[in-house]
């Protein structure tokens, strides 16, 4: 059996292979089955009435001993986005949306720069460093804490729950720091909860107050928990779809140094850079569906109630529909482009996606611009944070001027 969730670097190798060979097989230590190919995860993704939404227990249950603490789970998953279906999801999704629309998030844009900003300052003068840890990760998390609202005293410990909601999202954490996350999580939902009646009671500007305003005509707005569900998976989509992409953008145009030239000299291509980035190496690299009903897919009889783990990445380096895959192309036609399901198809795409390709693109610009003669330290091994949905660089040493 092949290992799809192995800590590769580069999987696009890898991926051809489990699309040649096995582009539907089911993984007993997942409980799912696991779909490989462009044409098959397109339809699932697309049909709502046979594939139901991402299921609750992905993270694993909430430790007994937390069940009074945290008796609805997770902030990440009160009903929401990625956990509810329709007409429910309808609902949240169009109230949601007000909040999150592109016009919307360019007004962010002066705070999200102030964010790339401020991290670059603090390392401009050092000449080289581990800019996974020093700007890529912490870059979405800055970017979070002003668009929220978050008071500056209260930074440090919103940088923890972040860093500790993702990790939980990693099945082969020990029991004993599983149940260290959730304690950590009691507090961060408090916390969320405390935010949104203060914002009831006096609204500001920032995305939890939008989303306290959202209404649809007469149309019941969002309750508490959907607001915290909303925000939860918004912290931990928005943080690794962004700490991801900025460090695969950052290394993909040091690595090519013509390409890195021509984007330093012409920073309208700096969309580009991200919209390949995300197909290329696809941070978020997976979706999960619940089979609804008995379905075939690729050949195979799949029951109803069965997981399926949709391997975006691999979708996205399918030649079937890319042309030469492996390649960082920034020029590939937009008709192209618009196949890649980086951010889903469908009525569960990402309404955060607009944020996410923001604050790549601002925090890109910062870098190759505020850090002269951006390059990669030589002699590196760099190495892979794998979990099941997301996976990004752990470390990526450069070096500048």
């Amino acid at each position: 059996m092949m290992d799809v969730f192995r800590s590769t670097w580069d999987t696009c190798e890898l991926f051809a292979q489990v699309r040649a060979h096995a582009p539907v097989m089911h993984l007993p230590e997942l409980d799912a089955w696991v779909i490989s190919r462009y044409d098959d995860i397109l339809p699932v993704v697309r049909d709502v009435d046979r594939f139901g939404c991402m299921p609750d227990d992905l993270v694993g249950e909430v430790p007994a001993q937390l069940k009074d603490a945290l008796p609805h789970g997770y902030a990440p998953w009160q009903p929401a986005l990625v956990n509810t279906d329709p007409p429910q999801h309808s609902r949240i999704r169009k109230l949601a949306a007000k909040a999150l629309t592109p016009a919307a998030v360019r007004t962010r844009e002066g705070v999200i720069r102030e964010a790339a900003d401020s991290l670059i300052d603090a390392i401009q003068h050092d000449g080289r460093g581990d800019l996974m840890d020093r700007y890529a990760t912490p870059m979405p998390v800055h970017v979070l804490i002003r668009i929220l609202g978050v008071p500056a005293e209260d930074h440090q410990q919103f940088h923890h729950w972040t860093l500790g909601i993702t990790e939980l999202f990693v099945p082969s954490i020990p029991e004993e720091r599983r149940l260290h996350l959730a304690r950590d999580q009691v507090d961060f939902n408090d916390y969320l909860m405390d935010a949104i009646a203060q914002r009831r009671k006096s609204p500001s500007d920032d995305l939890i107050s939008g989303l306290i305003l959202a209404q649809e005509d007469r149309e019941k707005r969002l309750t508490d928990r959907e607001i915290l569900g909303v925000v939860g998976q918004l912290v931990i989509a928005g943080f690794e779809t962004s700490a991801g992409g900025i460090g695969f953008s950052l290394y993909k145009l040091c690595e090519d140094r013509d390409l890195f030239a021509r984007v330093r000299a012409d920073l309208a291509l700096v969309p580009k850079v991200v919209e390949e980035s995300l197909r290329r190496l696809t941070p978020a690299r997976g979706i999960v569906r619940r089979a609804k009903e008995d379905v075939e897919i690729g050949g195979h009889q799949i029951q109803k109630g069965s997981n399926l783990f949709l391997l975006v990445q691999s979708a996205n380096n399918d030649d079937a529909q890319f042309e030469d895959p492996a390649r960082f192309n920034i020029d590939r036609d937009a008709a192209e482009m618009r196949r890649s399901v980086h951010f889903g198809l469908g009525p569960h795409n990402c309404i955060g996606q607009w944020v996410a390709r923001l604050d790549m693109r601002v925090a890109i610009e910062a870098a190759i611009t505020r850090l002269p003669n951006l390059r990669l330290a030589p002699e590196q091994e760099i190495r892979v944070q794998h979990g099941m949905i997301f996976h990004r660089p752990e470390h990526l040493q450069f070096e500048w001027d």
